[in-house]
């Protein structure tokens, strides 16, 4: 069993979360219009019931869709552990090994090509600068003592490695 030096969740912020029930809100409206269509009145006068019913149903089926997806890519936690810094997503965990972090810092911005990037708040980010692969940025709630959990374990890392 990994010792947990520090567990945080991730900060989504009032922007972010609005922009990730956007999709889910706009299916569902349309769907609502579609079942009209098909079922009331004529809301869109080129289409069939049949097709309006179809229209329908596929935008309800969506709506899980979207969930699923948000839910498996999505970060909920972070994790610093001896040896390692550990991200959930969803059910699945991304494990980033202190051999192969060159630094943890804050970042800034938001549109970086040689980063992966779960940000879901602009004023917490941190970057995982990685040796090989892409690197990593991520929005702990409480940035400063992620960085310093972090910047700790991995210098007793590389002190007990000989680094």
């Amino acid at each position: 069993m990994d010792l947990v030096l520090f567990e945080d969740s991730i900060k989504y912020d009032i922007s972010v979360k609005i922009a990730l029930v956007f999709p889910i809100i706009l299916l569902i409206a349309l769907g609502i219009l579609f079942y009209i269509d098909a079922h009331y009145s004529d809301v869109i006068p080129s289409e069939s019931e049949s097709e309006s019913n179809f229209g329908a149903m596929i935008l309800f089926a969506s709506v899980p869709f979207v969930l699923v997806v948000y839910w498996l890519f999505l970060p909920t936690k972070i994790y610093v552990l001896q040896d390692r810094i550990k991200i959930k997503l969803g059910q699945f965990f991304l494990n980033v090994a202190f051999d192969n972090i060159e630094s943890v810092k804050p970042a800034r911005g938001i549109i970086v090509f040689s980063s992966f990037s779960s940000i879901t708040s602009f004023s917490t980010q941190v970057e995982i600068i990685r040796k090989r692969g892409l690197n990593w940025r991520v929005s702990p709630s409480r940035r400063d003592q992620f960085l310093e959990y972090v910047n700790r374990a991995m210098s007793d890392w590389k002190r007990s490695h000989g680094i």
